[in-house]
């Protein structure tokens, strides 16, 4: 058993792709990635209150933690390699994965042999994302966290992606906890940038996105290269922000050669 639950598929190494999921969903997310991946290591966790994890305030209490906090989930997830006996992994994370994961990497550079970067800010809510945050904690203390999210499978997906596409994503929206949302977006309304990641490890770097995926511009992924100049920037044509969901086959191609350049 491990802190988070996880889910380890391929050939197990020394060096497994860890990827960590979007919210508000749990890391089956990446099952249609997973299986084009094979044969290569790849290992997956439940964020805090998703899945089969213990909730947020379960891990607060277990690491001495006053408030939600990416710290938190940054510190199940070490504690969960080092269960595994797992000294250094190949990074990736989608969307609220991807902030996790560059919180990761800036606390633990060591145990980072390569960061990919998905359709995601590592840096800190500006005015607007803040008060949408703010919004759907308030519904999710009502206990409506589905109606915080329910319009994320139209207008976050690209228009070229499949109906069946956004009926998957509505479908699995309904299923998580609304107090599991509320704690993870606290510890995103409160997170410190996660920048100095792309400084910070000697891996290579790859920045993803969607090509139409409004929260995550070309621009900048333009700018965090200029801090990381080795990183490789990729456009994903025909996919919004869950890219994993729309694009499966090509996200896991980019990734399977990222882990290749990595390891």
């Amino acid at each position: 058993m491990t802190v988070l639950a996880t889910r380890r598929t391929g050939d197990a190494g020394k060096l497994p792709l860890l990827l960590l999921h979007a919210m508000p969903l749990d890391s089956t997310m990446w099952d249609l990635v997973r299986d084009r991946l094979a044969p290569i290591d790849v290992l997956t966790v439940d964020a805090p209150g998703f899945g089969g994890s213990p909730s947020g305030a379960e891990l607060q209490e277990r690491y001495g933690r006053p408030e939600p906090s990416l710290e938190v989930f940054v510190e199940a997830i070490r504690e969960s390699l080092d269960e595994l006996e797992v000294e250094r992994v190949v990074l990736g994370g989608m969307s609220m994965g991807g902030t996790v994961a560059a919180t990761f990497a800036q606390t633990y550079p060591e145990r980072v042999a390569g960061l990919a970067l998905m359709d995601t800010n590592i840096g800190v809510d500006d005015a607007d994302h803040a008060a949408i945050r703010r919004e759907s904690i308030a519904l999710c203390e009502e206990g409506k966290g589905y109606e915080s999210v329910k319009e994320w499978s139209n207008f976050l997906v690209s228009p070229a992606s499949p109906e069946s596409v956004r009926q998957s994503l509505d479908r699995r929206f309904r299923l998580f906890n609304s107090a599991s949302l509320a704690w993870l977006q606290r510890a995103l309304l409160d997170r410190d940038s996660a920048i100095g990641a792309l400084t910070a490890i000697d891996g290579p770097i790859l920045l993803e996105r969607g090509a139409d995926d409004a929260t995550c511009s070309f621009a900048l992924l333009q700018q965090w290269k200029e801090l990381a100049p080795r990183a490789k920037i990729i456009e994903i044509p025909g996919a919004g922000h869950f890219v994993a969901d729309e694009q499966p086959e090509v996200l896991a191609k980019a990734l399977a050669d990222f882990y290749r350049q990595a390891a």
